[in-house]
């Protein structure tokens, strides 16, 4: 039933580096494809967008949602929070046959969106687990998703063949599908991904605070940039996951500090034996990695 699915006209809504990236995959497995990204600035040209469609990842440039209506496959790539408010918006637009995706790093959030606009027979959530510190179109490619893991949180009510084309989509891209409900992605990505985040931030900020006269960032070397390049990735959107998964950060990062405090314990005490169980077991994990 899959190879009957025969999706050709795709929408963005949001185009920065995943979007463009997950455009690019589109037009080189489907090159005939006719993708349509939305202008929000309404008034004035989008540069990044105009870029596309010099390219010829972009066919078209719309400033109405109304124009999304032919859609078979909607992408939401805009910020979590950004998501949900353009999902209000394009709800009366999505046609009963659309696939309506998203890339955000948090779900549950829009999974209940969703579920409150009746959409739950259209939406597969998706997570492509790729990035840079590096933003925007200009910095997009395919190569982004070569593998790299992309988690797909389908609703119960969503056609198993949606699933499967989105699913085939994935793997010719290059990535490795992953598919769970969307309180184990939010758990999970919590750990792994905004958490770190997090932790990358508090101590780049830390070490910023020491730094009056440069000495700091002038003696910095692989450690500190290494732990703490992904805190040059966009503020916003970090900021939009942070509010968009609560529970399960709070929960991560109660388990961090007590791991941290135990550290902190440790070093204090002089206890060789506990700081060398706390670096090998962390290298016996790591190096599974």
């Amino acid at each position: 039933m899959t190879e009957q699915l025969s999706f050709n006209n795709f929408g963005f809504i949001g185009f920065g580096l995943i979007g463009g990236s997950i455009a690019h995959a589109l037009k080189e497995i489907y090159p005939s494809s006719n993708i349509i990204a939305y202008n929000y600035y309404k008034t004035k040209t989008h540069k990044k967008l105009e870029a596309a469609k010099q390219d010829g990842i972009v066919d078209n440039i719309s400033t109405s949602l109304s124009d999304f209506s032919d859609c078979d496959v909607i992408f939401l790539c805009a910020p979590v929070l950004t998501n949900i408010s353009y999902l209000n918006e394009l709800s009366p637009y999505i046609s009963e046959n659309c696939l309506l995706t998203d890339v955000g790093s948090v779900k549950g959030n829009i999974h209940k969106v969703v579920a409150e606009l009746g959409l739950n027979k259209n939406f597969i959530g998706g997570h492509p687990m790729t990035g840079s510190e590096k933003t925007g179109y200009a910095n997009s490619d395919s190569s982004y998703l070569k593998d790299a893991y992309y988690i797909l949180t389908p609703t119960e009510e969503v056609p198993a063949e949606y699933t499967s084309w989105l699913k085939n989509f994935i793997i010719t891209a290059g990535s490795h599908c992953e598919i769970m409900d969307y309180k184990t992605h939010d758990n999970v990505t919590a750990a792994i991904s905004h958490c770190p985040h997090i932790i990358s931030a508090s101590l780049i900020n830390t070490v910023a605070k020491l730094d009056d006269d440069g000495k700091y960032g002038r003696l910095a070397a692989g450690g500190l940039k290494d732990i703490t390049r992904i805190s040059s990735s966009s503020p916003e959107m970090w900021q939009n996951i942070c509010l968009s998964n609560p529970d399960a950060i709070v929960s991560f990062l109660n388990r961090y500090i007590a791991t941290l405090t135990n550290a902190k314990e440790a070093v204090i005490s002089g206890d060789s034996d506990k700081l060398m169980q706390f670096f090998e077991s962390a290298k016996k994990y790591r190096d599974k990695l």
